[in-house]
């Protein structure tokens, strides 16, 4: 019996189905929006002790996804070698970390292709439990950073050479089109995919995942480093975390080197990805997009009533989202202290699920509780995000790296203003992209990220101008129909797959 063809297989991790969050919910209304295509997909996660539970109620035509576990190392059975090709592979496993021409993403594809001419798997050991690659790593270890503990050296080239043969080895459907929503270990995927099929692969980044990486390493508590302040992000990171972020660069730049399209969310990130070393004719700018009826009848438009309230008023702010470090809930958390001086009845919402990083979340009542927080702050989990935009004067978006989130449209689509740190495209969701929308006027107050003051200046500024907000209301609701509407975004990919589909080339 042939192997079964998908029209598209999705390349996602940590996200959809099992994780929710806007990524998750911009892949589900993907595959909702063109039924008449059949979608799979590879779900990576990083081990199979973590409970792998569907958080969405997946299309019918979503089918066979399989999952991939980065860490774990006996779930893969390997492909034997003779003596000679097994000591070749080796040779270019020393050749990729030790010969300067080797380096980076060039060396990590000629170890692909030496391992698919050999029979396509590497076992674990060869990369880095045997004799010989304990030789190389000493070599490596020797040469580049004979200053640091062998030992935590060891684990650090442990966990990160152990994913890539998790990668190279797990098995792929076949499919007409390969489609990565990130660069990292799934983009590795989506290369081995594209390169074995001689089939087309598609990267969409919401955010840029080196930078993204780079700032949850400089913060990680699980790479051991030399240094105290573990929040420096742009310079001084240890020897181990740099060993991590030169894995993602790597892993980025063959993602780039070998899509056929590399598409992000806004001209920032485009400008990032051509920094990354990708070919600017090859990337392009395709905006988030929401279903305009989900949202813009959720609450009456403010030119239907008047709202004169002052900071005297009753008014209820939300933070939306995932309660994990990368979107600073404390700094919401801060600013609500603050504005609760000048407004006297305030209710405050963190509306989103927990379980993510449960030890982040417990730090967050914790702050609630210390700050006197209690019965102005509640934690509502995952609940139904439409039922709090029908009572919020106010959301508040606190990350310290986004992308173009769904979160904002959303809100601004229902009517409610928005104050957001100024990171991705935040900015021009709440100023403006081209000028036509510019025109329109703000529809929200853009903040530096981390800073508890600047949120509160702006969460004061807006709930105490009723004019102001007013008119940030209805531009907002102006904004996204004219320019964010989900139709316009579906269109764009359904070319893109109908145009990778047709293109020649032999199915494996």
């Amino acid at each position: 019996m042939a192997e079964k063809t998908y029209d598209v297989c999705l390349i996602l991790e940590g996200t959809y189905p099992y994780v929710s969050g806007g990524v998750s919910t911009w892949v589900h209304h993907l595959i909702k929006a063109m039924p008449e295509l059949t979608f799979t997909s590879v779900c990576i996660r990083a081990t199979a002790k973590e409970k792998a539970e569907y958080r969405y109620q997946v299309p019918e035509n979503f089918v066979d996804p399989q999952l991939l576990y980065l860490h774990d190392h006996d779930t893969q059975k390997t492909a034997k070698m003779s003596t000679r090709e097994r000591a070749a592979l080796l040779e270019t496993i020393r050749l990729w970390h030790l010969d300067a021409n080797k380096s980076g993403s060039q060396g990590l594809l000629e170890l692909v292709k030496a391992l698919d001419a050999s029979g396509g798997q590497i076992d674990v050991k060869d990369m880095v439990f045997g004799r010989k690659p304990w030789n190389i790593m000493l070599e490596l270890y020797n040469l580049k950073h004979p200053e640091s503990s062998f030992l935590d050296y060891f684990w650090t080239y442990r966990f990160t050479h152990l994913p890539i043969c998790n990668c190279i080895n797990a098995p792929l459907p076949k499919a007409k089109v390969y489609h990565t929503i990130c660069t990292g270990f799934a983009g590795l995927m989506a290369v081995l995919a594209s390169l074995r099929t001689n089939r087309p692969m598609l990267l969409t980044e919401h955010g840029i995942y080196t930078k993204e990486r780079k700032i949850e390493v400089a913060q990680s508590k699980w790479i051991h480093t030399e240094q105290d302040d573990r929040l420096r992000i742009e310079r001084d990171l240890g020897t181990f975390q740099n060993l991590w972020i030169h894995i993602f660069e790597t892993l980025s730049r063959l993602t780039y080197a070998h899509a056929h399209r590399v598409i992000t969310l806004f001209e920032g990130n485009r400008k990032m990805q051509i920094l990354g070393g990708s070919d600017p004719d090859r990337t392009e700018v395709i905006p988030n997009g929401i279903t305009l009826s989900r949202y813009e009848n959720l609450k009456p438009r403010a030119d239907t009533f008047e709202d004169e309230r002052g900071v005297e008023g009753h008014y209820k702010i939300g933070f939306v989202g995932r309660v994990v470090p990368i979107k600073d809930v404390k700094t919401f958390i801060r600013a609500v202290k603050i504005v609760t001086q000048e407004v006297k009845n305030l209710e405050a919402y963190i509306i989103g699920p927990e379980d993510e990083s449960e030890e982040y979340a417990r730090e967050c009542h914790e702050l609630v509780h210390m700050l006197g927080l209690d019965q102005i702050v509640t934690f509502t989990g995952k609940v139904n995000v439409n039922d709090y935009y029908a009572i919020l004067d106010l959301l508040v978006l606190t990350s310290v790296s986004e992308a173009q989130p769904l979160v904002i449209l959303e809100a601004n689509c229902a009517g409610i203003p928005v104050v957001a740190s100024d990171v991705g495209a935040c900015s021009e969701l709440l100023h403006g992209r081209l000028p036509e929308d510019e025109a329109l006027g703000p529809s929200g107050y853009i903040t530096r990220p981390a800073e508890p003051m600047d949120t509160a200046q702006g969460i004061l500024t807006i709930l105490a101008n009723p004019k102001l907000r007013r008119a940030m209301s209805l531009n907002g609701r102006e904004r996204v129909t004219r320019f964010y509407a989900e139709a316009d975004l579906i269109s764009r990919y359904r070319a893109l797959y109908r145009e990778c589909m047709e293109m020649p080339g032999r199915m494996a």
